[in-house]
């Protein structure tokens, strides 16, 4: 027997989807009509769940927001006693995302055959991060299911908060850099072809930037395809080297230490990892093991690796406050603050606290990025269509002069 995923309509107007189990697509479309339905789609689906028409969907996974809602939803049956598989099923037919819809779908199938929420969760790693299936795995053992959902689903929408205000901070900036960069290119293909005759039949000396405006414009008019097949290489040449650990490195060293974005990227890592660190521990995971779980989480290499190595400080029985220290991560207000939470047994809110301060400071860096980088984008652009211009005028100028 085979699994089909089909489109019927019941009735004039109603239009259903879902899964049939048959023989064959002509026995699944004779099953739909034995229930009144009139198969207007029949897929067989794929190994693994989707159906086939889904598979390319893996590689990307699903939104983040669609991610959230799943989780707030699901604990929000669960807490009204609503059992595991009817949550599922009900949850796939209200997400309007189709593919995840039907991994929804597929979820419960494999539920019903016995398996666990967190071990059928780890068969989409696109879509469910491993700290997402620990944190639901700590849920189940401890019996805690809703409690853990809600703790995971309010992580990742700060998170998603948290890149929505640097989002809305870029949006000004790179709008006016694109508007730039076209102005520019329109410029160098469509108006300087025109006015290039009449400069180079000017009877006087052309100005070095006029010279340096035509070079330029004369190469982007003539090389402009093999520009473009020269960024998309470089494209996918950077792609295939970030999954090279020394490159990768190097890359997260030089993106640390620029200035402004630097200080914001630094920021949010460590909010981003105490937050997630919090999350573990309120499930009741070991602090060993929380570290283990939120360190995958992290985006800069050089991060993770220092605070991998601190791993070694906690399993020869230092304590938590000693092992960040030598990291050589961590500010000392942070520092000091674990130390007390050791002390007086309360590390888990007091990582709640430092996770808002970091957070706090990313919105404060993202603020001081958004006031300097506007006037900036507008300051160099303003300067290269200004010498656009005066490169085009000087010549003109010059022989008004001479013919004076």
């Amino acid at each position: 027997m085979k699994k089909f995923v089909y489109k019927a309509k019941h009735g004039p107007e109603e239009i259903v989807e879902g899964r049939i189990v048959a023989a064959s697509a002509e026995d699944a479309v004779a099953r739909l009509s034995e229930k009144g339905y009139t198969a207007t789609s029949v897929e067989e689906e794929a190994e693994g769940g989707v159906g086939p028409r889904y598979n390319w969907r893996c590689l990307f996974g699903v939104r983040e927001r669609e991610l959230i809602l799943f989780a707030r939803q699901l604990t929000t049956l669960l807490k009204s006693g609503v059992p595991m598989l009817r949550a599922l099923n009900m949850l796939s037919g209200q997400t309007t995302d189709r593919y995840f819809s039907h991994v929804i779908s597929d979820m419960a199938d494999k539920i019903k055959n016995g398996q666990s929420l967190s071990a059928v969760m780890m068969d989409y790693p696109r879509i469910f991060s491993s700290f997402f299936t620990a944190m639901v795995r700590s849920g189940e053992d401890s019996g805690a299911l809703d409690k853990s959902l809600a703790r995971v689903s309010a992580y990742y929408l700060k998170q998603s908060q948290l890149i929505s205000k640097v989002k809305s901070a870029m949006a000004y900036p790179v709008l006016v850099l694109i508007v730039g960069i076209l102005t520019i290119l329109f410029v160098f293909t469509n108006v300087m072809p025109r006015i290039l005759p009449l400069l180079l039949n000017l009877n006087t000396g052309l100005p070095l930037p006029t010279k340096i405006l035509i070079s330029m414009s004369t190469f982007t008019r003539n090389n402009w395809f093999w520009i473009v097949l020269g960024i998309i290489i470089f494209i996918l040449i950077f792609k295939r080297a970030v999954n090279n650990r020394i490159f990768r490195r190097y890359i997260s060293i030089f993106k640390l230490n620029v200035p402004v974005f630097g200080a914001l990227i630094f920021k949010s890592e460590l909010a981003r990892f105490t937050r997630a660190l919090e999350v573990s521990l309120q499930n009741g995971i070991p602090i060993i093991n929380a570290i283990g779980i939120s360190l995958p989480i992290l985006n800069e290499d050089v991060i993770s690796s220092r605070l991998r190595s601190g791993l070694k400080g906690l399993e020869t029985g230092e304590s938590v406050s000693t092992t960040f220290k030598n990291t050589g991560i961590f500010p000392s207000f942070a520092l000091n603050l674990i130390n007390v939470g050791e002390e007086s047994g309360n590390l888990t809110e007091v990582l709640a606290e430092i996770a808002e301060t970091f957070e706090a400071d990313c919105a404060d860096a993202i603020n001081t990025m958004t006031v300097l980088l506007e006037p900036v984008m507008v300051l160099v652009i303003g300067l290269v269509v200004g010498f656009i211009v005066s490169a085009v005028l000087l010549p003109i100028f010059h022989l008004n002069i001479t013919q004076m």
